[in-house]
This record gives structure tokens, C-alpha cells and sequence, in this order.
């Protein structure tokens, strides 16, 4: 038995992996606590995993500077160094996502082993598969392929993201650390276990990931989130009332403000005569051939539609991918292009454009294809390779 600290940053694509992986380390015998912020909680007693909150609570943030003081700022980055001190030094292990800056600190301060755990490829880039970067894919995409490009692309961000996240490497001299390479990559590597938690048939290992790196397969989190009893009647009836709709899926914040993402999907449904879910912050007042609910696990849903519009998230293409619907694909930020790329390369989703969803719709051959690779993915179980392999690790 062990003492696990999981630090797992972000939004639910980022936390609900690392929770799965919890849960599994939990039902082995381990004792597991997760350090995640406050607006996890609900979540962590669902999973009965014990929480404490780290960094500021998302349901309180409003505004870009909010949101940026709450993961970019010294301030948050020191107090959250305070906060997981404690935590570290009674654990045997720490376990950290790639937005876990603060866990790799304590790390270093504590000498405790480090399982770096990656739901985003993007998060082990790889020059001998070059990245779509947030920023630059617009500029990539006009010259894919060229090794060049590819690697002053890589420069770019990592000046980037090292002025973005400079405040890291001040708190490291402040503490008396050595340098310990990029904030953004190096940093966060492990030398015992790095763990990406997608599927193999997105992505392979490349040779120059870091040592002891193991593709996982996805994680199975839709236990994790509750159903809410009112919202799930009402989606039951609508989808019983006539033919699989089309479903637009908003990702992240604009969630709560999905109208302009959801415009052209919706306008290009209508014109086809199609019944439409928009998953909705909020949810919405029912219309004939609408239906606007509030967030739902998406794998029992998304096995209950025709196609899936979404902006990219891993997590989101996941469940797709697990349903065996196609993907129509809105990235705009972060991983999202990336993820796009390698989901068009597999052969499973295909980047939105006009006229791209009555293509799919046409295309049976896709369409079946999709439908027989899902057995296999369902059955993927990363959370189960993952916890074998963390506890190997740790008896290595």
C-alpha cells in the first residue's frame, strides 16, 4: 500500500483521467488524495476520493484576467507550493497533469518520485511527428511536413511559453532549486513513469519522448459525472421522439456560451431537415427539432447520435471515438488543432468546413468503419494499465 498525492489541474478533460487513475489505485489498496481546485469537489466525493482544494475555485472566475491570475500569476503559483507542501511530504508519490507547474516544484523539494500523467499528445511533443501549436497551426498548415518549419515552430513556442511561464522558473531560484529545463516540458517529465492516457490508435511512441513514456489507452470517466435526474428525462424523450440528432458540443467555457460556436452547425442542420442536441452550460428552453440540454456523460449520448460537432478536446474525441461516431471538428484554441490533426490522420474525425456534414452523412463507408473500431476502444483501459504501471514504478 501506498500514500498517492494526484495534483490535477485544469478543466474536466484534464482532472477526470488523473480521478479515474485514482479510483483504481483506491480500489487496489492505496490510499489516494487529490489536490485539485475547489470546484472538483463534487466530483471527488462522487469517485470517494478524499480532496483538498489548491488554486481558486472556477465557478468564481469571470473575465481573462481572472483566469489568468488563477494559473499564470506568482501569486497562485507560490501559495499553491504552500498549500501541496504538506500534502507531498506525508505522500509516497506524486502524481501531476501537465498544468501541474506547482506539483513539479514540490517535487524537487521534496525528493518524492514524480509520475507525470498527459492527457493531451500535445503535452509530449515530438519533432519526429511535428505538432499543430496553438498559435502557429494556421502557418504550419500551409507548409506540413518540412522538418525546418517544424523545428523553428518548436523554438517559437518554447520562447513563448517560457515568457508566459517565467514566474515559474523565479519561484525555483527563490526556493533555492537548479534549473530543471523548460516549466512547460522538461520540467514536468518524469524519470520514473510519464503516462499519456489516449489511445494508441491516435497516437504511438515516438524515440524522442522522454524515457519510460507508456500511451495508456483512454480512461473511462463517465461514472464520474452525475446525471441530472430532470435534464436526463427531458434528452430520453426528445431522443425517442424522432431520428438521431446531430449533436454540437461546445468545449471548455464556451460551454456556457455556445451560441457562436454552435451557428453554423445549427444553420447547416436546419438546412438539411436534421434534429439537433446542443449540450449547454445552461441548457435551454425545447423546440421542435432542437433540443438544449445542460452537460451530459457524453459516451451514452454521443452512442445515441448521427454525428458529433465538438471543438477537439482529447476527452470529447475519446468518448467519440468510443461511441464509433464520426467527429466534425471546430478547434480554436490550445490542443484542439493538434488533436484534429492526428484524429483526421486516424481516420475518425474531420476538421468542419461547408458542406463537411452532408459529406459524413453520405459516406457509409466512413461511417461503418467508425462504428467497427469502437468495440476495441471501449474495451481500452487506461486507467487499469495506468495504475499497473505506477505501481511497477514505484516498486522499481
Amino acid at each position: 500500500m501506498a500514500r498517492l498525492l494526484i495534483i490535477a489541474k485544469g478543466g474536466f478533460g484534464d482532472v477526470l483521467p488523473l480521478l479515474a487513475i485514482g479510483v483504481r489505485l483506491q480500489e487496489e489498496g492505496h490510499l489516494v488524495t487529490v489536490a485539485a481546485e475547489p470546484h472538483h469537489a463534487d466530483i471527488c466525493a462522487r469517485a470517494r476520493l478524499s480532496h483538498v482544494g489548491v488554486g481558486r475555485d472556477g465557478r468564481l472566475l469571470s473575465g481573462w484576467r481572472a483566469r489568468f491570475d488563477s494559473m499564470l500569476s506568482a501569486g497562485a503559483l507560490r501559495a499553491e507550493v504552500e498549500a501541496l507542501l504538506p500534502l507531498a511530504r506525508r505522500a509516497d508519490a506524486l502524481l501531476g497533469n501537465q498544468l501541474a507547474y506547482a506539483g513539479a516544484l514540490v517535487r524537487d523539494l521534496t525528493g518524492r518520485p514524480w509520475i507525470y500523467c498527459a492527457a493531451s499528445p500535445l503535452a509530449l511533443p515530438s519533432l519526429q511527428d511535428p505538432p499543430l501549436w496553438p498559435f502557429l497551426q494556421a502557418l504550419q498548415r500551409r507548409a506540413p511536413g518540412q522538418a525546418l518549419p517544424a523545428r523553428l515552430y518548436a523554438r517559437l513556442i518554447r520562447a513563448g511559453a517560457g515568457l508566459a511561464l517565467g514566474h515559474v522558473a523565479a519561484l525555483r531560484r527563490r526556493l533555492g532549486l537548479p534549473p530543471a529545463g523548460h516549466p512547460r516540458f522538461e520540467m514536468l517529465y518524469s524519470q520514473q513513469l510519464n503516462l499519456l492516457l489516449t489511445s494508441p490508435s491516435l497516437v504511438t511512441p515516438r524515440p524522442d519522448w522522454p524515457a519510460r513514456t507508456r500511451v495508456t489507452g483512454f480512461c473511462r470517466t463517465d461514472a464520474l459525472l452525475g446525471l441530472p435526474p430532470a435534464a436526463g428525462e427531458a434528452l430520453e424523450a426528445f431522443l425517442a421522439a424522432g431520428p438521431a440528432p446531430v449533436l454540437i458540443v461546445p468545449g471548455g467555457v464556451r460551454r456556457n456560451d455556445p451560441h457562436r460556436f454552435a451557428a453554423a452547425p445549427l444553420a447547416a442542420c436546419r438546412a438539411l431537415g436534421l434534429r439537433a442536441v446542443l449540450v449547454s452550460g445552461k441548457g435551454g428552453a425545447p423546440a421542435r427539432d432542437l433540443h438544449v440540454t445542460s452537460y451530459q456523460p457524453y459516451v451514452p449520448l454521443f452512442a445515441r447520435g448521427r454525428v458529433v460537432i465538438h471543438s477537439g478536446g482529447i476527452g470529447t474525441l475519446g468518448c467519440a471515438m468510443r461511441a464509433g461516431i464520426p467527429s466534425l471538428l471546430r478547434p480554436t484554441d490550445w490542443d484542439q488543432h493538434d488533436n484534429t490533426r492526428l484524429a483526421e490522420r486516424a481516420g475518425v474525425g474531420w476538421r468542419w468546413r461547408a458542406g463537411a456534414l452532408a459529406a459524413l452523412l453520405q459516406d457509409a463507408a466512413r461511417q461503418d468503419r467508425l462504428a467497427g473500431l469502437a468495440p476495441a476502444l471501449g474495451a481500452e483501459d487506461g486507467a487499469g494499465t495506468a495504475s499497473a504501471a505506477i505501481a511497477q514504478a514505484l516498486r522499481a
